[in-house]
């Protein structure tokens, strides 16, 4: 039989309540036993010597025995349990209980024998006797013999006090158990229906229902952290939903826009409408040549999101691969007359470090100084990074504008920064930049950027190397990508 969480939460909450009840009143009441035998045995000493001192005292103020006050000390005696037998040195019985009312002694004895058995099943008590001197000056004038149960007893008032000390005990106990089945049911009634609603949320997600949201204010720590964390992950479908719509529309419209232009001119030469020319088969064929560009880049982006992606790692001069990458970017750059900058610790040759400096493109001149540059990557993808970041830096900034290329070595890992003064990045934009297909400009015009796949292959590129890539911007001013690659 399956039980859910609320019944399962209950039954261990009162499960573990009541046994510590049942263990907090056994020890309570083993400890009380203790106690008041211990108080008994204490008792029963403490009333004999207060006997002989009374004793001893009225002998003194009587001069003598007198049966008036050992009437009254024995019969008192005989009501707390005790029987008294005093004799002389002689040994010639001076007072005896039992002389006295020898009826009411085996009553007394019986009566307490009766009520320390109901009291408990296991006392093996007996009747004891013991015998004290009596003296007076320091000198023996009789002996006292006292009767009692041993070794201890409890009176009737005393046994009516742990009867009633008992059943204070089994009250709490089953007044606790029924508050903790009552919080027992409380509390699971709060743990388990923030979890029930985070399991209905759950199904929600698995159909494909991303709009609820578990908005409770949740006071334990751990179930809000998991409540948030399905909000989270119904923010991230949502938002994977909608790449995945707008994925298809990207798809679409980059497909066939080609594919309309060439279907067009076919047609038209097909037709006669047009002449068949070189002119209008290049155009064509520039068309044919755009589609097979954007399934290449689908291509590049699936194998860089591969998680066994294979890298050939080397040790290489990053300011070579820059001045390789730019060589691709003379046109644009002479273009727009823009200047780039490779800027990073110089070293003079069999010197120490000298001061940060500028390597510019354009009018590079090294002499002695050699750019200390080795990092530790795949060549040829990181090659490709850089081109998707030159590229964006040149395609995004406007007329002289300036691009600095950095590289430092801090804590045993590389940090390459490209950053310009360009158009920027807007801080609605910046969060998706990453993202597949993704692009800022939403009128999907070729002439400012690609299929938007350029800085989702950037990224999975970087982490293969176990490295990250951040990017901040702000809008009108420029942007900065940050590049970290562990050590070798």
């Amino acid at each position: 039989m399956k039980y859910s969480l609320k019944q399962k939460l209950t039954f261990s909450y009162v499960i573990i309540v009541v046994a510590s009840i049942g263990f907090a009143i056994l020890f309570a009441n083993v400890g009380i036993r203790n106690q008041f035998k211990h108080y008994a045995i204490q008792k029963q000493g403490k009333e004999t010597e207060e006997i002989i001192s009374l004793i001893r005292m009225k002998y003194e103020e009587e001069g003598g025995w007198s049966s008036k006050y050992l009437d009254l000390i024995g019969m008192n005696a005989l009501q707390n349990g005790m029987t008294l037998v005093i004799k002389d040195t002689g040994g010639k019985v001076i007072w005896s209980a039992y002389e006295h009312n020898n009826g009411l002694c085996q009553i007394m004895i019986k009566n307490m024998a009766l009520n320390m058995s109901s009291y408990s099943n296991k006392w093996d008590g007996r009747y004891e006797e013991k015998s004290y001197p009596i003296k007076e000056k320091n000198s023996v004038i009789a002996e006292l013999t006292t009767g009692f149960m041993g070794p201890y007893y409890f009176n009737d008032e005393e046994l009516l006090f742990i009867k009633a000390l008992n059943s204070i005990l089994v009250f709490a106990g089953v007044t606790s158990v029924l508050l903790a089945v009552f919080l027992g049911i409380f509390m699971s009634v709060r743990l388990s229906n923030p979890l029930k609603k985070i399991s209905d949320k759950a199904l929600f997600l698995a159909k494909g229902e991303y709009k609820e949201r578990i908005t409770e204010d949740l006071n334990t720590r751990e179930i809000k952290i998991l409540a948030d964390t399905i909000n989270q992950l119904s923010d991230a479908l949502m938002e994977k939903d909608r790449l995945r719509g707008q994925l298809t529309q990207d798809v679409a419209h980059e497909l066939r826009t080609p594919l309309t232009s060439v279907q067009g001119h076919m047609e038209a030469m097909l037709d006669g409408v047009w002449e068949l020319s070189n002119e209008r088969l290049l155009s064509c064929y520039e068309e044919i040549m755009r589609l097979k560009s954007l399934i290449g880049s689908i291509e590049d982006l699936s194998a860089s999101e591969d998680k066994n992606i294979l890298l050939h790692k080397e040790e290489f001069e990053f300011s070579s691969l820059v001045e390789r990458l730019l060589h691709n970017y003379e046109k644009e750059l002479s273009d727009k007359k823009m200047q780039v900058k490779l800027r990073g610790r110089l070293e003079e040759k069999n010197a120490g470090n000298l001061n940060y400096g500028d390597i510019i493109y354009g009018d590079v001149n090294y002499g002695d100084v050699i750019y200390a540059d080795v990092i530790y990557a795949d060549k040829d993808k990181m090659c490709q990074v850089l081109n998707n970041l030159l590229s964006n830096a040149v395609k995004y900034c406007d007329r002289g504008a300036e691009v600095i290329i950095t590289l430092e070595q801090e804590a045993g890992q590389a940090v390459i920064k490209v950053s310009d003064n360009g158009n920027g990045i807007s801080q609605e934009d910046l969060p998706h930049i990453f993202e597949r297909f993704y692009r800022a400009d939403k009128s999907r015009n070729s002439n400012t950027g690609g299929a938007g796949i350029g800085l989702s292959i950037t990224k999975s590129i970087v982490e293969a190397h176990g490295g990250s890539i951040t990017a901040s911007s702000e809008y009108g001013k420029g942007t900065e990508f940050t590049i970290l690659l562990p050590g070798r």
